[in-house]
């Protein structure tokens, strides 16, 4: 879910409309710290000797990760900030944080 609202707010940035991309981006701030505190909440629910404590651990420390691009990416957006052009950093924290999301996918998947 939080892939699809960043993949939205590429898209609006993408036409221009950063204002708009910076509201779709508080919205995946809230679903993308959902994810993280599922996968935290999934690692603090295992025992301490559970065979995939590793993979709960990587899990909990993708999301946290993408959480905190997905808000310097949002931060950079800010209509009070400046000229209404997006810095470079804005759209390598999104990228960046739909990498982590779509890696932690993956090690949910191969967790399974």
């Amino acid at each position: 879910m939080a892939a699809l609202v960043l993949l939205a707010a590429v898209a609006v940035d993408r036409l221009g409309a950063h204002e708009l991309a910076f509201y779709v981006l508080l919205a995946a701030v809230v679903v993308t710290a959902h994810a993280a505190l599922d996968a935290y909440g999934r690692l603090v629910e295992l025992p301490g000797r559970s065979p995939e404590l590793a993979a709960a651990r990587l899990q909990a420390g993708l999301g946290f990760c993408a959480l905190v691009l997905v808000v310097v990416a949002a931060a950079v957006r800010a209509p009070v900030l400046g000229d209404g052009s997006v810095p470079a950093v804005g759209l390598s924290a999104l990228v960046a944080s739909l990498a982590l999301l779509a890696t932690q996918g993956a090690v949910r998947l191969l967790a399974r």
